[in-house]
């Protein structure tokens, strides 16, 4: 699929590609097609595999989400169909946001199971309400709730204590209040007492987030399931998956990096690290997109080759696998790791062995146009389509946009002010009628310095000296002008900058109502 939309730019805009009335038969459509796959996935079919994926996907988001203390949906069967979103436990934007409540839609309409996959398993620098705010002109604020530490992810960070939920609280109503818009410091508390219950029942960051999130837009009766990703992750379905990888892992990578390089060349990018690095090949020793999550870090996963097949992390062997698939992946289960997939595995895996349709995002819609060519190499199946949808919402703030073509309108005045201020002389009322006499005659002398100048035999030099001065003294009789569009440009300015961050559309979620989400995609 090849992703063509930017962003939506109206206030209540909402973007779905392919049009959200094809979303029903493209999820058959890609139910149908997984029955016909064939293979097998570390020594188990490939049929086989996905339907035991989906029943654990299942029996790990129902066991969640009967914790989210909303009402929740029962799961369907895992051979019904299954449609799914994901994002990180973050304080998104309601662009991202609204995949949730679609993906309600259209689970009611198809009388779908929808399971929203919570990346738990992702770092982050910090969790944090960013807001405009009027406290010393126009600016952005920010209330802190939790930092990371090196390495660190959100399901190994403890949930937020009382005192950091309190000051997180506080430090964002005070930003909020000094904004003209009461709404956003309502929703903003009711958030906070979601999340103030939610983290007393919660051992980790990410469950805090999701389980307030859930209880936030309760009123708006979303019903979907939540499945943490690193709940997931154990199950024998991901650890089958997992052992695939690792015992190809030369053709994985292979078809990895040639889909990577393809994405580049056909998108102009030149950054390597665009849309992620490649996979390194060091003889024997190949990296995979998968974490290690140990020790309250995450380190990236590499298998070993050969006679002596082995998964590593840091060059140390976290576990050894046997020579057939079977064994290795018996060896990999018993460890007991919490191996966790990056983007393009995760997106791989869930729509691959689990969904019949996946909701994305703008950026993750693009990115995983590479997914769709490792799929198609490293499977051999045509890849399942997925959609793409996202949402504009901008603050209640009454803002007025300055455009950058405004702020270059006024500095061209100001240059004409300059060069040409004859050109304006009709625009300034002149303090006595001497200065109005004065600059009416330089007016006239420099339309006879314009038209001598042009002659054949001018002394171009001369009278291009005499045409700078007369602006010169033109301007300098006009200085109340210049003087009031310098006032007028440095306010197009600051309410450029200003507008800015009034109509910044990625403000979290938890500053507009769920209500008003929800009726965007009705």
């Amino acid at each position: 699929m090849r992703v063509r939309r930017h962003t939506p730019v109206g206030h209540g805009e909402v973007l779905t590609e392919p049009a959200y009335s094809t979303w029903a038969a493209v999820a058959t459509r890609n139910a149908a097609a997984a029955a016909t796959w064939g293979g097998t996935i570390a020594g188990m079919p490939l049929g086989e595999l996905r339907a035991l994926a989906r029943s654990e996907a299942l029996s790990a988001a129902e066991e969640f989400s009967a914790g989210l203390g909303t009402r929740v949906a029962v799961p369907g069967a895992p051979d019904a169909l299954i449609v799914m979103t994901g994002h990180q436990p973050e304080l998104y934007h309601p662009g991202i946001w609204v995949k949730d409540f679609l993906l309600q839609r259209l689970a009611d309409e198809l009388g779908a199971t929808a399971v929203d996959v919570v990346v738990d398993s992702d770092g982050f620098d910090q969790v944090e309400l960013r807001t405009p705010c009027f406290s010393a002109g126009v600016g952005r604020c920010s209330a802190v709730l939790a930092t990371s530490g090196p390495d660190g992810c959100f399901v190994r960070t403890p949930a937020p204590e009382p005192a950091a939920i309190a000051a997180f609280r506080e430090s964002g109503l005070r930003a909020l209040e000094t904004l003209p818009a009461p709404a956003l410091v309502r929703h903003f508390g009711s958030f906070c007492d979601a999340l103030a219950s939610a983290s007393a029942e919660s051992d980790d960051l990410a469950s805090a987030i999701t389980i307030a999130r859930r209880r936030y837009e309760a009123a708006a009766g979303t019903t979907y399931l939540e499945l943490p990703l690193s709940r997931q992750a154990t199950r024998p379905s991901f650890m089958r998956f997992i052992t695939h990888l690792a015992l190809d892992a030369h053709r994985f990578a292979t078809a990895y990096n040639a889909e990577l390089a393809s994405f580049r060349e056909r998108t102009g990018t030149r950054s390597s690290a665009q849309p992620f690095p490649d996979l390194g090949v060091k003889g024997e020793l190949v990296e995979l997109p998968l974490w290690l999550i140990a020790d309250n870090r995450r380190r990236t996963v590499w298998a070993r080759t050969g006679a002596s097949p082995a998964l590593l992390a840091d060059g140390e062997v976290i576990v050894g696998l046997g020579n057939t698939p079977d064994d290795a992946f018996e060896k990999l289960y018993d460890a007991g790791l919490l191996i966790a997939p990056k983007a393009l595995a995760l997106t791989m895996f869930e729509r691959v062995f689990v969904s019949d349709l996946f909701i994305h995002g703008v950026g993750g819609g693009r990115y995983d146009q590479v997914t769709d060519g490792v799929i198609a190499r490293f499977f051999g199946i045509e890849p399942p389509h997925f959609v793409v949808a996202s949402m504009t919402l901008y603050l209640p703030l009454g803002a007025h946009v300055v455009t950058d073509e405004e702020v270059v309108e006024m500095e061209q005045r100001l240059n004409r002010l300059s060069h040409n201020p004859d050109q304006l002389m009709g625009e300034i009322e002149f303090e006595d009628l001497s200065e109005r006499q004065r600059a009416t005659a330089l007016a006239a002398e420099k339309c006879d310095l314009v038209l001598a100048i042009a002659q054949p035999d001018a002394d171009k030099k001369a009278i291009g000296t005499r045409i700078r001065a007369v602006n010169a003294e033109m301007a300098e009789l006009m200085q109340p002008l210049v003087r009031q569009t310098v006032a007028e440009l440095e306010e197009l300015k600051t309410l450029r900058d200003a507008g800015e961050v009034l109509t910044d559309r990625t403000y979290p979620f938890c500053l507009w109502d769920p209500l008003e989400v929800a009726d965007k995609v009705r």
